[in-house]
């Protein structure tokens, strides 16, 4: 234990801990992610909220309440949570990790993500965390799933076991980014199919992603594993688009 101590010590001295957005070194306990000038930039999600797509309400005198989104489509998942706004120093770590194939980053997100406390979200009920899936030629490209490494950090901190098999992505779709909400639907209808249906029915699954902009990718793999037999799907994202 002493050497393990010594080790971690003479590490942190030649590794040190760097903040994500300004490269500041950072104490190595406790573990964090920005120094707290760029955290005082993260807006994080929390207070008044449409308790189905999780849109914030800022400063609302009426409390949680359904959006006009929600109850004008209901959407095929029960919940949606994001942790932080999709801006500043998050966009720029998140592009890091996802284009720069930073993984290092990609740790420290997750971390962030996994300390979030999504306050009306009760792990205990689901039976499995499905990360949403890439399709293989862009696995290829990648080298990774950035919504893999999410989830095992979700996982890990809650209990919840992963099962990547259950969702494929069978469709090689266009990029998102660009498209409005109806080009969106368009692009990625289709684009999913559950696998082992035996293994669906009757449970209660949570979808990470990344980033929810529109939700319609949320939407679309809730649908799939809604129709394969899923009794609930909640979805939960690092970020949100606001």
């Amino acid at each position: 234990m002493i050497l393990n101590g010594f080790f971690s010590e003479i590490s942190d001295v030649i590794f040190p801990t760097v903040c994500l957005a300004c490269l500041r070194v950072l104490p190595s306990s406790p573990p964090e992610c920005f120094c707290p000038e760029c955290r005082g930039q993260i807006t994080f999600l929390t207070g008044s909220h449409c308790p189905v797509c999780g849109i914030i309400f800022p400063d609302s005198p009426s409390g949680d309440h359904l959006c006009g989104s929600c109850m004008e489509n209901k959407p095929w998942f029960t919940s949606a949570r994001a942790a932080v706004a999709y801006d500043g120093v998050i966009l720029d770590a998140i592009h890091q990790f996802k284009y720069g194939r930073n993984i290092t980053t990609g740790a420290a997100l997750a971390r962030l993500l996994s300390d979030f406390d999504f306050e009306d979200l009760e792990w205990g009920i689901f039976n499995a965390i499905v990360p949403v899936p890439l399709h293989i030629k862009r696995l290829r490209e990648r080298g990774f799933n950035q919504s893999l490494i999410l989830a095992r950090a979700l996982g890990k901190k809650h209990g919840v076991p992963i099962d990547f098999s259950l969702l494929k992505r069978s469709k090689l779709t266009l990029t998102q980014t660009g498209l409005d909400k109806n080009e969106r639907g368009k692009n990625i209808s289709g684009a999913f199919i559950a696998s082992l249906p035996e293994k669906i029915q009757g449970r209660n699954l949570i979808l990470v992603d990344d980033v929810y902009t529109t939700g319609t990718t949320i939407n679309e793999c809730a649908k799939t594993l809604v129709q394969a037999g899923a009794k609930r799907v909640a979805a939960v994202t690092l970020a949100r688009v606001l």
